[in-house]
């Protein structure tokens, strides 16, 4: 075989193994761009966590619940469901009362908030704790799927998450009922 055929073979096999590439790296493209586009983003990177407050005010205690939100995408995120719900502990009784039942805190006029990359968001609703409580137990559920109303979560437990698939998130946190110190700075000289 002449050395020119065999030169030819090569470029031949170069340009082909070229052209693969080119229509792997095409192929990848635009699957990426499928996934996007389909799938409205790359997920849901909502991070949510809950604090609770707690106040004295005489006769019984007044809670305030912070849902805080943070977008750690790179895109804006729509959040149309933001469900509380606040019950008392029942590791301290079993007849546990339920002191905030299932609501979404976005309202149905508002119809979801807006969260753009790297934006934290807290939200925030207050209720009554009477006095004998010690422990409540807050849940707090995201869903970015299509608006829900309250009635369509009974109860924010496990079993019923499940049901909104894949763009749900909760968090839910043990709180004891201790009212809060104000503490004031010291003035000089005192």
């Amino acid at each position: 075989m002449p050395a020119d055929a065999v030169a030819s073979l090569l470029a031949l096999a170069a340009s082909g193994a070229q052209a693969v590439a080119l229509l792997a790296v095409a192929a990848l493209a635009l699957a990426m761009l499928w996934r996007l586009v389909a799938t409205r983003g790359w997920g849901n990177r909502i991070q949510l966590e809950i604090d609770l407050q707690v106040h004295d005010a005489g006769s019984h205690f007044v809670g305030e619940l912070m849902v805080i939100l943070q977008n750690m995408g790179q895109r804006v995120q729509d959040v149309p469901n933001l469900f509380i719900e606040v019950r008392q502990s029942r590791y301290v009784n079993r007849n546990a009362m339920t002191l905030v039942p299932p609501v979404n805190m976005i309202s149905p006029d508002l119809h979801a908030i807006a969260l753009a990359p790297g934006v934290r968001q807290t939200v925030t609703w207050t209720f009554e704790i009477p006095r004998e409580v010690r422990m409540v137990r807050a849940v707090a559920f995201i869903d970015v799927g299509r608006r829900h109303d309250a009635e369509a979560l009974p109860m924010l437990t496990q079993e019923f998450f499940g049901e909104f698939g894949s763009t749900g998130r909760f968090a839910t946190r043990l709180f004891e009922v201790t009212p809060g110190l104000l503490v004031t700075p010291a003035r000089p000289g005192d």
